[in-house]
């Protein structure tokens, strides 16, 4: 284990259009031994002879269906070697050839860390906010977290940098998640076994965000990414502050959803205020299957 400093690992569906510069970033990577896994989730496009004409030292897993993000990073790291293991989505890049090297140096000067997030960019170049010092939802509930160690609450899935022993101790991810809010219950477990997360600005992705969802009904995706938050919320808050989180979403979402069912009569198939009203209707109705239990 100790000649390999970082297992990178890279889970992938329907990735063909990003994937050749994600993999990319991670070569040009300089003064760290890298191995890189990529788990691809059944793709039906050109994302696995990418992979394979992309670099021929990757090793490649191909699932014959689609596992999940969170199972995908566990079958992985069942494979890694790395001191540290980095989780990169395919539509991100790591911005320079010292990211990895400096994340290294970071958690080695940091021993309470159990990981560290990175700075994000925009396509554009833009940064994007900073780590989540809360976790959703918590301020309108009794849980109390301030006993937790460090002050990030989490820090997104797309790229998250964790000692190999770390991602060990809390098991990896939590296999009831499919899609959407495992990074944050991973994040949330990460502290309650007495680790810090960090973050390391220095370090830059660049992350073009929801790749995976283009051309998919914003109805599925909301569907998915509402029962991801509420499965997240039973885990850890009280039956009663979770029942008072959806009825206040489905009451945001009901309002939206008929505001821009009204905007959207008339204009044609697939505009953004077509793509807002499913979205909300898939809240909504998300939410009032939750509450008829």
């Amino acid at each position: 284990m100790n000649e390999i400093d970082v297992s990178v690992i890279v889970v992938t569906f329907e990735s063909a259009s990003c994937i050749r510069d994600c993999l990319q970033s991670v070569r040009a990577q300089q003064d760290v031994r890298c191995e890189v896994i990529v788990v691809d989730n059944a793709s039906t496009d050109a994302t696995a002879p990418i992979v394979r004409m992309a670099d021929s030292s990757v090793r490649l897993i191909q699932n014959p269906k689609n596992l999940g993000f969170g199972r995908a990073c566990n079958q992985a790291f069942a494979a890694c070697q790395g001191k540290f293991i980095y989780l990169l989505n395919p539509d991100a890049q790591l911005v320079g050839p010292e990211a990895l090297a400096c994340l290294c140096r970071e958690l080695q000067g940091h021993p309470g860390w159990g990981m560290a997030g990175t700075a994000y960019l925009s396509p554009d170049g833009r940064p994007k906010g900073p780590p989540n010092k809360d976790y959703p939802g918590e301020s309108c509930t009794r849980t109390n977290f301030s006993y937790l160690p460090g002050e990030i609450a989490w820090v997104i899935g797309a790229s998250m940098f964790i000692r190999h022993q770390a991602y060990e101790a809390v098991g990896g991810f939590d296999l009831n998640f499919f899609l959407y809010a495992e990074d944050i219950d991973f994040c949330l477990r990460l502290r309650q076994h007495g680790y810090e997360i960090g973050f390391v600005e220095s370090a830059k992705v660049r992350h073009i965000g929801a790749a995976s969802e283009k051309g998919l009904d914003p109805y599925d995706v909301a569907v998915r990414r509402t029962q991801a938050i509420h499965l997240f919320w039973k885990k850890h808050f009280v039956p009663e502050d979770v029942a008072k989180l959806v009825r206040r979403d489905q009451k945001r979402a009901r309002y939206r959803m008929l505001l821009n069912g009204l905007l959207a009569a008339g204009l044609p198939p697939h505009s953004a205020v077509w793509r807002k009203h499913r979205r909300y209707r898939g809240t909504y109705d998300t939410s009032a299957r939750f509450l008829a239990g």
